[in-house]
Protein backbone atom coordinates (compact mmCIF):
# COMPACT_ATOMS: atom_id res chain seq x y z
CA UNK A 1 0.00 0.00 0.00
CA UNK A 2 3.00 2.53 0.77
CA UNK A 3 4.64 1.63 -2.91
CA UNK A 4 1.22 2.67 -4.40
CA UNK A 5 0.37 5.80 -2.40
CA UNK A 6 4.02 6.81 -3.10
CA UNK A 7 3.65 6.21 -7.46
CA UNK A 8 0.39 8.16 -7.08
CA UNK A 9 2.57 11.25 -5.19
CA UNK A 10 5.03 10.66 -8.01
CA UNK A 11 2.76 10.56 -10.90
CA UNK A 12 0.79 13.59 -9.54
CA UNK A 13 4.17 15.81 -9.60
CA UNK A 14 5.20 14.00 -12.62
CA UNK A 15 1.37 15.30 -14.77
CA UNK A 16 2.51 18.81 -13.50
CA UNK A 17 5.54 18.43 -14.67
CA UNK A 18 4.20 17.03 -17.86
CA UNK A 19 1.68 20.11 -18.41
CA UNK A 20 4.51 22.43 -18.25
CA UNK A 21 6.50 20.60 -20.52
CA UNK A 22 3.72 20.77 -23.02
CA UNK A 23 3.28 24.86 -22.71
CA UNK A 24 6.84 24.81 -23.01
CA UNK A 25 6.63 22.96 -26.32
CA UNK A 26 4.61 25.04 -27.67
CA UNK A 27 7.05 27.66 -28.11
CA UNK A 28 9.49 25.58 -29.77
CA UNK A 29 6.73 24.44 -32.04
CA UNK A 30 6.33 27.59 -33.16
CA UNK A 31 9.98 28.51 -33.63
CA UNK A 32 10.97 24.70 -35.25
CA UNK A 33 8.10 26.32 -38.08
CA UNK A 34 10.43 29.01 -39.67
CA UNK A 35 12.95 26.94 -40.72
CA UNK A 36 10.30 23.80 -41.48
CA UNK A 37 8.42 26.53 -43.73
CA UNK A 38 11.91 27.11 -45.60
CA UNK A 39 12.33 23.60 -46.28
CA UNK A 40 8.79 23.75 -47.69
CA UNK A 41 9.62 26.44 -50.23
CA UNK A 42 12.77 24.74 -51.21
CA UNK A 43 10.72 21.76 -51.88
CA UNK A 44 7.71 23.97 -53.28
CA UNK A 45 10.20 24.55 -56.31
CA UNK A 46 11.16 21.05 -57.25
CA UNK A 47 7.73 19.98 -56.60
CA UNK A 48 6.04 22.14 -59.08
CA UNK A 49 9.09 21.75 -61.57
CA UNK A 50 8.89 18.56 -61.59
CA UNK A 51 4.88 18.87 -61.92
CA UNK A 52 4.84 20.67 -65.04
CA UNK A 53 7.89 19.02 -66.12
CA UNK A 54 6.27 15.73 -66.33
CA UNK A 55 3.30 16.86 -67.76
CA UNK A 56 5.32 18.35 -71.14
CA UNK A 57 7.16 15.44 -71.20
CA UNK A 58 4.23 13.25 -71.33
CA UNK A 59 2.24 15.99 -73.49
CA UNK A 60 -0.87 16.56 -71.19
CA UNK A 61 -1.97 19.28 -69.60
CA UNK A 62 -0.50 20.47 -66.50
CA UNK A 63 -2.85 20.07 -63.12
CA UNK A 64 -2.80 23.45 -61.82
CA UNK A 65 -4.63 22.44 -58.80
CA UNK A 66 -2.25 19.74 -57.80
CA UNK A 67 0.39 22.35 -58.06
CA UNK A 68 -1.18 23.96 -55.14
CA UNK A 69 0.10 21.22 -52.96
CA UNK A 70 2.66 23.07 -52.18
CA UNK A 71 1.29 26.22 -50.96
CA UNK A 72 -1.53 23.79 -49.02
CA UNK A 73 1.52 22.22 -46.87
CA UNK A 74 2.82 25.76 -45.95
CA UNK A 75 -0.11 27.13 -44.91
CA UNK A 76 0.00 24.12 -42.43
CA UNK A 77 3.31 24.23 -41.20
CA UNK A 78 2.52 28.27 -40.86
CA UNK A 79 -0.27 27.69 -38.68
CA UNK A 80 0.93 24.60 -37.25
CA UNK A 81 -0.02 24.93 -33.40
CA UNK A 82 -3.70 25.64 -35.50
CA UNK A 83 -4.13 22.56 -37.16
CA UNK A 84 -3.16 20.46 -33.87
CA UNK A 85 -5.84 22.50 -32.10
CA UNK A 86 -8.15 21.36 -34.83
CA UNK A 87 -7.01 17.67 -34.47
CA UNK A 88 -7.59 17.82 -30.53
CA UNK A 89 -10.73 19.57 -30.67
CA UNK A 90 -11.92 16.10 -32.55
CA UNK A 91 -11.29 13.99 -29.59
CA UNK A 92 -12.00 16.46 -27.19
CA UNK A 93 -15.29 15.84 -26.77
CA UNK A 94 -15.11 12.11 -26.44
CA UNK A 95 -12.96 12.94 -23.80
CA UNK A 96 -14.97 14.98 -22.00
CA UNK A 97 -17.77 12.17 -22.28
CA UNK A 98 -15.11 9.51 -21.40
CA UNK A 99 -14.39 11.55 -18.16
CA UNK A 100 -17.65 12.25 -17.43
CA UNK A 101 -18.55 8.61 -17.27
CA UNK A 102 -15.47 7.52 -15.56
CA UNK A 103 -16.10 10.29 -12.42
CA UNK A 104 -19.36 8.60 -12.37
CA UNK A 105 -18.46 5.73 -11.15
CA UNK A 106 -15.66 6.63 -8.53
CA UNK A 107 -17.62 7.59 -5.59
CA UNK A 108 -19.23 3.77 -5.79
CA UNK A 109 -15.89 2.60 -6.37
CA UNK A 110 -14.10 4.05 -3.28
CA UNK A 111 -17.07 3.21 -0.89
CA UNK A 112 -16.61 -0.23 -2.04
CA UNK A 113 -13.48 -0.33 -1.85
CA UNK A 114 -13.07 0.99 1.52
CA UNK A 115 -15.81 -1.21 3.04
CA UNK A 116 -13.93 -3.56 1.85
CA UNK A 117 -10.86 -2.51 3.49
CA UNK A 118 -13.27 -2.10 6.54
CA UNK A 119 -14.00 -5.94 6.50
CA UNK A 120 -10.44 -6.99 6.06
CA UNK A 121 -9.13 -4.91 8.64
CA UNK A 122 -11.50 -6.13 11.13
CA UNK A 123 -11.17 -10.06 9.80
CA UNK A 124 -7.00 -9.22 10.36
CA UNK A 125 -7.87 -8.05 13.70
CA UNK A 126 -9.70 -11.29 14.66
CA UNK A 127 -7.05 -13.54 13.26
CA UNK A 128 -4.33 -11.88 15.37
CA UNK A 129 -5.92 -12.34 18.47
CA UNK A 130 -6.55 -15.40 17.68
CA UNK A 131 -3.16 -16.05 16.81
CA UNK A 132 -1.86 -14.60 20.26
CA UNK A 133 -4.67 -16.93 22.13
CA UNK A 134 -2.91 -19.33 21.10
CA UNK A 135 0.20 -18.71 22.02
CA UNK A 136 -0.67 -17.86 25.36
CA UNK A 137 -2.75 -21.42 25.30
CA UNK A 138 0.50 -23.36 24.50
CA UNK A 139 -1.19 -26.81 26.24
CA UNK A 140 -4.32 -26.49 23.65
CA UNK A 141 -5.32 -29.20 21.76
CA UNK A 142 -6.01 -26.85 18.73
CA UNK A 143 -1.90 -26.01 18.90
CA UNK A 144 -0.90 -29.19 19.56
CA UNK A 145 -3.39 -30.11 16.05
CA UNK A 146 -1.74 -27.31 14.01
CA UNK A 147 1.89 -28.43 15.50
CA UNK A 148 1.46 -31.87 14.34
CA UNK A 149 1.68 -30.64 10.60
CA UNK A 150 4.45 -28.66 10.41
CA UNK A 151 6.04 -29.40 7.26
CA UNK A 152 2.63 -28.91 5.13
CA UNK A 153 1.60 -25.57 7.03
CA UNK A 154 5.15 -24.45 6.02
CA UNK A 155 4.50 -25.16 2.34
CA UNK A 156 1.22 -23.35 2.55
CA UNK A 157 2.48 -20.40 4.12
CA UNK A 158 4.54 -20.09 1.50
CA UNK A 159 2.32 -20.40 -1.31
CA UNK A 160 0.49 -17.76 0.71
CA UNK A 161 2.82 -15.72 1.07
CA UNK A 162 4.19 -16.31 -3.00
CA UNK A 163 0.21 -15.35 -3.70
CA UNK A 164 0.49 -12.38 -1.60
CA UNK A 165 3.35 -10.31 -3.65
CA UNK A 166 1.96 -11.33 -6.91
CA UNK A 167 -1.69 -9.75 -6.03
CA UNK A 168 0.64 -6.88 -4.78
CA UNK A 169 2.74 -6.82 -7.71
CA UNK A 170 -0.25 -7.55 -9.74
CA UNK A 171 -2.40 -4.29 -8.20
CA UNK A 172 1.31 -2.26 -8.34
CA UNK A 173 1.28 -3.19 -12.23
CA UNK A 174 -1.86 -1.90 -12.41
CA UNK A 175 -1.84 1.38 -11.14
CA UNK A 176 1.71 1.78 -13.33
CA UNK A 177 -0.23 1.14 -16.23
CA UNK A 178 -2.66 3.72 -15.90
CA UNK A 179 0.28 6.93 -15.50
CA UNK A 180 2.11 4.86 -17.76
CA UNK A 181 -0.54 5.85 -20.82
CA UNK A 182 -1.14 9.15 -19.26
CA UNK A 183 2.54 10.04 -19.46
CA UNK A 184 3.56 8.43 -22.49
CA UNK A 185 0.27 10.32 -24.24
CA UNK A 186 1.87 13.81 -23.01
CA UNK A 187 5.30 12.79 -24.63
CA UNK A 188 3.88 10.82 -27.72
CA UNK A 189 2.26 14.18 -27.91
CA UNK A 190 5.49 16.17 -27.60
CA UNK A 191 7.74 14.32 -30.40
CA UNK A 192 5.12 14.58 -32.76
CA UNK A 193 4.59 18.40 -32.16
CA UNK A 194 8.30 19.08 -32.74
CA UNK A 195 8.44 16.46 -35.84
CA UNK A 196 5.64 17.34 -37.44
CA UNK A 197 6.70 20.65 -39.24
CA UNK A 198 9.54 19.11 -41.11
CA UNK A 199 7.19 15.61 -41.80
CA UNK A 200 4.84 17.55 -43.34
CA UNK A 201 7.39 19.74 -45.68
CA UNK A 202 9.30 16.06 -46.96
CA UNK A 203 5.74 15.20 -47.99
CA UNK A 204 6.81 17.33 -51.40
CA UNK A 205 9.64 14.91 -51.79
CA UNK A 206 9.11 11.69 -54.07
CA UNK A 207 8.68 8.84 -51.79
CA UNK A 208 7.35 10.78 -48.89
CA UNK A 209 3.64 11.88 -49.85
CA UNK A 210 1.96 10.07 -47.24
CA UNK A 211 3.94 11.77 -44.81
CA UNK A 212 0.75 14.20 -43.67
CA UNK A 213 -1.45 11.12 -43.78
CA UNK A 214 0.96 9.10 -41.25
CA UNK A 215 1.40 11.95 -38.99
CA UNK A 216 -2.13 12.53 -38.45
CA UNK A 217 -2.94 8.80 -38.39
CA UNK A 218 -0.05 8.69 -35.67
CA UNK A 219 -1.38 11.92 -33.87
CA UNK A 220 -5.04 10.78 -33.60
CA UNK A 221 -4.31 7.40 -32.55
CA UNK A 222 -2.19 8.82 -29.15
CA UNK A 223 -5.18 11.33 -28.66
CA UNK A 224 -7.50 8.41 -28.77
CA UNK A 225 -4.96 6.64 -25.47
CA UNK A 226 -6.84 9.10 -23.34
CA UNK A 227 -10.50 8.60 -23.84
CA UNK A 228 -9.79 5.04 -24.11
CA UNK A 229 -8.06 4.82 -20.67
CA UNK A 230 -10.88 6.73 -19.38
CA UNK A 231 -13.24 3.90 -20.94
CA UNK A 232 -11.38 1.54 -19.35
CA UNK A 233 -10.91 2.84 -15.98
CA UNK A 234 -14.77 3.09 -15.89
CA UNK A 235 -14.84 -0.46 -16.80
CA UNK A 236 -12.44 -1.42 -13.98
CA UNK A 237 -14.30 0.72 -11.71
CA UNK A 238 -18.11 -0.56 -12.46
CA UNK A 239 -16.38 -4.85 -12.70
CA UNK A 240 -15.10 -4.04 -8.76
CA UNK A 241 -17.15 -1.42 -7.33
CA UNK A 242 -20.28 -4.06 -8.49
CA UNK A 243 -19.14 -7.48 -8.40
CA UNK A 244 -15.93 -7.64 -6.50
CA UNK A 245 -15.88 -5.85 -3.88
CA UNK A 246 -19.18 -6.48 -2.78
CA UNK A 247 -18.87 -9.91 -3.09
CA UNK A 248 -15.61 -9.70 -0.75
CA UNK A 249 -17.32 -7.81 1.77
CA UNK A 250 -20.39 -9.58 2.05
CA UNK A 251 -18.35 -12.90 2.59
CA UNK A 252 -15.50 -11.19 5.09
CA UNK A 253 -18.99 -9.81 7.13
CA UNK A 254 -20.48 -13.63 7.54
CA UNK A 255 -17.33 -14.40 9.94
CA UNK A 256 -17.76 -13.56 13.44
CA UNK A 257 -15.87 -10.22 14.17
CA UNK A 258 -14.07 -11.48 17.37
CA UNK A 259 -13.45 -14.77 19.59
CA UNK A 260 -12.60 -17.08 16.75
CA UNK A 261 -12.83 -20.51 17.04
CA UNK A 262 -10.44 -22.99 15.39
CA UNK A 263 -13.04 -23.99 12.81
CA UNK A 264 -13.60 -19.86 12.25
CA UNK A 265 -9.71 -19.35 11.86
CA UNK A 266 -9.55 -22.07 9.37
CA UNK A 267 -12.28 -20.61 7.13
CA UNK A 268 -11.15 -17.12 7.54
CA UNK A 269 -7.48 -18.38 5.93
CA UNK A 270 -9.25 -20.33 2.98
CA UNK A 271 -11.57 -17.21 3.08
CA UNK A 272 -8.48 -14.82 2.13
CA UNK A 273 -7.08 -17.35 0.09
CA UNK A 274 -9.55 -17.24 -2.22
CA UNK A 275 -10.24 -13.45 -2.11
CA UNK A 276 -6.55 -13.16 -3.12
CA UNK A 277 -6.90 -15.46 -5.94
CA UNK A 278 -9.72 -13.88 -7.34
CA UNK A 279 -7.93 -10.87 -7.25
CA UNK A 280 -5.20 -11.79 -8.91
CA UNK A 281 -7.45 -13.18 -11.32
CA UNK A 282 -9.65 -9.68 -12.13
CA UNK A 283 -6.68 -7.77 -11.90
CA UNK A 284 -5.15 -9.47 -14.63
CA UNK A 285 -7.92 -8.75 -16.84
CA UNK A 286 -7.49 -5.22 -15.73
CA UNK A 287 -4.10 -5.39 -16.80
CA UNK A 288 -5.08 -7.19 -20.53
CA UNK A 289 -7.68 -4.34 -21.15
CA UNK A 290 -5.27 -1.28 -20.35
CA UNK A 291 -2.36 -3.28 -22.67
CA UNK A 292 -5.41 -3.71 -25.59
CA UNK A 293 -5.88 0.02 -25.91
CA UNK A 294 -3.02 0.58 -28.83
CA UNK A 295 -5.14 -2.24 -30.49
CA UNK A 296 -8.30 -0.63 -29.38
CA UNK A 297 -6.98 2.66 -31.14
CA UNK A 298 -6.50 1.23 -34.19
CA UNK A 299 -9.66 -0.37 -34.38
CA UNK A 300 -11.42 3.10 -34.22
CA UNK A 301 -8.96 4.99 -36.50
CA UNK A 302 -7.57 3.42 -39.50
CA UNK A 303 -5.60 5.33 -41.76
CA UNK A 304 -5.75 3.15 -45.33
CA UNK A 305 -8.64 1.09 -45.27
CA UNK A 306 -6.88 -1.41 -48.04
CA UNK A 307 -4.03 -2.36 -46.70
CA UNK A 308 -5.72 -3.49 -43.34
CA UNK A 309 -8.37 -5.36 -45.37
CA UNK A 310 -5.51 -6.83 -46.75
CA UNK A 311 -3.66 -7.67 -44.07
Amino acid sequence: MLVILFMHQVAASLSTQLDAVKDLVQDYVGALAVPAQLLCGLFAFGYIGFGIWGSWAKGQKIDFYGLLRPFSVGLIILFFSGFVSLLQLAVYPIELATSSLNTSVQDDYQQAKTNYTVAQTTLRNAMAAYNQQQIEEESSDVLTEASSTDASSTYLQLFKNTLHLLVSFSSLALTGMVYFFRTYVVLAGVVLSLIGPFAFALSLLPGFSDNIKHWVAHYVHVAMYVPLSLLVSFMVAVLFSGCVYPVFTNMLSALPPANYTFSDYEQAENLQLSIQLITLLFNGIAIALYACIPVFSKWIIRSDSKKDAQS
